[in-house]
């Protein structure tokens, strides 16, 4: 249990008394995998089609019928399959558009493979630490689509800044020109930009004005936010979206409805809290005091889907790391959305929370949905996710940009039990 305190210590969601080995974890997300992330998946059809399937359509599955793909795009849907191409037979089965982990951190081909083989096609990663590594893992064909982060915006003596070694000429000095941070985060081929509020992070004035500098480049602000005070900083930030929830307090009704307001999303990452829950003998470990539960991210959860807040579903996910921990990557997508179930979203609106909900809000215009003209990202299931949300568990098949991948990962009765990873 020490491995999993050093992991959400160095996560920034404990406090730091226990974190140590957490420079650990850094080295371990600055390692650097094979540059071809080839293998996994079948060559591409020309054109395919899979026939007699239900079709989501964000609210519910249609009446059995075809989907024409055409290279890495959905090329028609509805009516049967034309005659003389390659088909599929869908029939008894359930398509979902390609997941999307919308908080995750994978840092090798591997773990590009492991989240398609849960039917997860698009990775969100919330911290590039090496840009070279992080552009060879963009735009790899067969495996989830890597959309990052740049180098995530610190103070020079906070957490972040120690645990994952930033240089000090790279964290947010007092006086620090933040139009040329921005600039090097994205010249160096970042999707977006993300902030950690924390102690010692960046000034309430720093995040306000770097929020409005990526607002002029087009460019969306994701901010780290992990406790109460944190919260109060990224709402005032009023940057796009907010990446976790409080667990040492409960959101008050007039912070929730500011967040709405505004037009903020949040990822909760509920998964890794539960985790941090799931034994008691971690509460010594990490530090805690009553303040700090489960309760208390469930309800936040709850708080801001009743006041309409836009979720998407994302886990914190950094796969294995011998000696430290396993938090696997897919699997915990999975287990995400049966803890967004739990809290209060029905089945439907978590499946839309991980699909075209997610791709609107990280402004993926490309994917989240089956229509004409958006990327071939497909999840096939055996059986409906919306009589029972377990069954996102029950894969048949996966396509990533038209390419069907040839190992699944999942099956029917996969367990989300928090203690066994």
């Amino acid at each position: 249990m020490k491995a999993l305190a050093t992991f959400l210590a160095a996560a920034g969601l404990f406090n730091a008394a226990y974190s140590c080995g957490a420079h650990l974890l850094a080295r371990a997300l600055q390692t650097r995998g094979p540059t071809d992330c080839g293998g996994g998946t079948t060559p591409p059809s020309t054109t395919f089609a899979i026939k007699n399937v239900r079709v989501f359509d964000g609210n519910g599955f249609s009446i059995p019928q075809a989907v024409l793909v055409s290279g890495t795009k959905i090329a028609l849907v509805g009516g049967a399959a034309p005659p003389g191409i390659v088909t599929v037979d869908g029939t008894g089965k359930y398509l979902l558009p390609g997941l999307i982990d919308s908080h995750v951190h994978p840092q090798s081909c591997g773990a590009l493979s492991n989240l398609t083989a849960y039917g997860v096609t698009t990775a969100v990663n919330m911290a590039c630490l090496d840009y070279d590594a992080c552009r060879s893992l963009k735009g790899q064909v067969g495996v989830a689509d890597y959309i990052t982060a740049g180098l995530f915006a610190v103070g020079p003596n906070s957490l972040h800044a120690q645990f994952f070694q930033v240089p000090p000429e790279l964290t947010l000095q007092p006086n620090a020109d933040l139009g040329l941070n921005v600039d090097y985060v994205f010249g160096n081929g970042s999707d977006f930009y993300k902030i950690v509020a924390e102690g010692n992070g960046p000034t309430q004035q720093q995040q306000n004005t770097i929020v409005q500098l990526v607002r002029g480049r087009g460019k969306a602000t994701y901010t780290h936010a992990s406790y109460m005070g944190a919260y109060a900083q990224a709402i005032a930030s009023k940057c796009d979206g907010i990446q976790h929830v409080p667990a040492n307090g409960t959101l008050s009704s007039s912070q929730v409805s500011l967040i709405r307001s505004q037009g903020q999303f949040v990822t909760p990452t509920m998964e890794v809290f539960r985790v941090a829950f799931a034994n008691p003998a971690l509460g010594p470990l990490l530090g805690l005091t009553p303040a700090d539960t489960y309760e208390n991210v469930v309800a936040n959860v709850a708080s801001l889907r009743r006041a309409g807040v836009p979720l998407a579903v994302g886990t914190d996910a950094v796969g294995s790391l011998p000696g430290i921990l396993n938090f696997p990557f897919g699997r915990t997508l999975h287990c995400e959305i049966q803890n967004l179930v739990a809290a209060g979203l029905g089945n439907a609106e978590v499946l839309r929370a991980a699909t075209s909900d997610a791709a609107k809000l990280y402004k993926l215009s490309d994917r989240g949905s089956i229509s004409i003209g958006k990327r071939a990202d497909l999840l096939l299931l055996n059986s409906n996710p919306l009589t029972n949300i377990a069954n996102t568990f029950d894969i048949n098949s996966v396509w990533v940009g038209g390419r069907q991948v040839t190992g699944i990962l999942s099956s029917k009765g996969t367990s989300c039990d928090p203690t066994t990873y």
